[in-house]
C-alpha cells in the first residue's frame, strides 16, 4: 500500500510540475522574443535565445512608444474602477440582503440580468448616452462603463457573503447608537475583507484587460495598455514583434506579481464565477 500511494504522490507530482512547466513556458517565450529583433522571431527562431540582445525593444517602447502613459493611465482607470464598484456593491449588497424596500426583488432580478448581458450588444446605446454627456474621450467614461458592468457580478458575490453573517452584530451597534454607515464601514466592512479581496481581483481583470469600450470610448491621450499593444500590430512597416512583446512584458508585470502575491484569492475568484455564471 505504501508502495502504491509512493508511485501515486510520484505520477501526480509530475503530473502537475508538467502542468506548470506549460504555464510558465509562454511568459519565458515573451521574455525572449522581446529582446530579439523581428526578423529573428519571423526566421523560426522565437523558441531560442536571442542571438543578440537588443534592449531597444523596451527603450523604444518606454521613450518612443509611450508605453508609460499608457500603463499609468491603465493604472487610473483599474484604480478608480475598483474603487468605484466596490463601494457601490458593497452598499447595493447590504440595502438587499438587510433591508425591505418594495423594489428589492425587482432590483436583484436585474441585477442577475446584468451578469447574463453581453457587453458588446450594448456598446452603440453606450456610446451615444456618454456623448450626450459630454464625456467621450474621457477616462471617467471608460470607468463608468467598466463598473457598470461589473457591478452585477460584484454584488452577488457580496451578497452570498453577507447572507452568512449574523444580523444580531448590527442590531448591537445600533443599540450603541451607531448609523447606517458606520455600521456598513465599521461593523460590516471589517468581516467581509475575504469577498472584497475576491472582488478586486475579479474586477481588476476585467478592467486591465478590456478593450473594446477602451478603443470606442477613449482617444490618445487616454488610451489603455490593450489599446497600445495594438498599435504594434499597425506600424507603417509591418508589425513590430520584438517591441510589442517587450510592451507585454511590461503590461503583463503588475498581473503576474498579483497572482505571486494573491494566488489563493485567484483561484478563489475563478471558482465564484464560475458558480455564479
Amino acid at each position: 500500500m505504501k508502495i502504491q500511494q509512493k508511485w501515486i504522490r510520484i505520477t501526480l507530482t509530475v503530473i502537475f510540475s508538467v502542468f506548470a512547466a506549460t504555464s510558465i513556458y509562454p511568459l519565458f517565450w515573451m521574455f525572449l522574443n522581446s529582446f530579439k529583433d523581428t526578423a529573428e522571431i519571423m526566421t523560426g527562431e522565437s523558441f531560442g535565445l536571442p542571438i543578440v540582445w537588443k534592449v531597444s525593444n523596451y527603450t523604444d517602447a518606454i521613450f518612443n512608444r509611450h508605453i508609460l502613459k499608457f500603463f499609468l493611465n491603465s493604472i487610473i482607470v483599474t484604480g478608480c474602477t475598483l474603487l468605484l464598484t466596490i463601494i457601490v456593491s458593497i452598499m447595493l449588497a447590504y440595502a438587499l440582503t438587510r433591508m425591505k424596500w418594495k423594489l428589492s426583488k425587482v432590483v436583484g432580478k436585474i441585477i442577475t440580468l446584468g451578469i447574463l448581458l453581453p457587453s458588446q450588444i450594448v456598446i452603440v446605446p453606450i456610446f451615444i448616452m456618454l456623448r450626450g454627456l459630454h464625456i467621450i474621450n474621457n477616462p471617467l467614461s471608460l470607468i463608468l462603463t467598466i463598473s457598470a458592468f461589473n457591478i452585477a457580478m460584484s454584488t452577488l458575490m457580496c451578497n452570498s457573503f453577507l447572507s452568512g453573517i449574523p444580523v444580531e452584530m448590527e442590531e448591537a451597534a445600533v443599540m450603541d447608537g451607531a448609523g447606517i454607515f458606520t455600521i456598513i464601514f465599521k461593523v460590516i466592512l471589517p468581516m467581509i475583507k475575504p469577498v472584497i479581496a475576491t472582488m478586486s481581483i475579479n474586477i481588476f481583470i476585467n478592467s486591465w484587460n478590456e478593450f473594446i469600450y477602451a478603443l470606442v470610448l477613449t482617444n490618445e491621450k487616454s488610451r489603455t495598455l490593450p489599446i497600445a499593444l495594438m498599435k504594434y500590430a499597425s506600424g507603417k512597416y509591418g508589425t513590430d514583434y520584438g517591441g510589442m512583446y517587450a510592451s507585454m512584458v511590461i503590461t503583463s508585470i503588475v498581473p503576474v506579481l498579483l497572482f505571486v502575491f494573491f494566488s489563493n484569492q485567484v483561484e478563489k475568484t475563478f471558482s465564484a464565477g464560475a458558480i455564479l455564471k
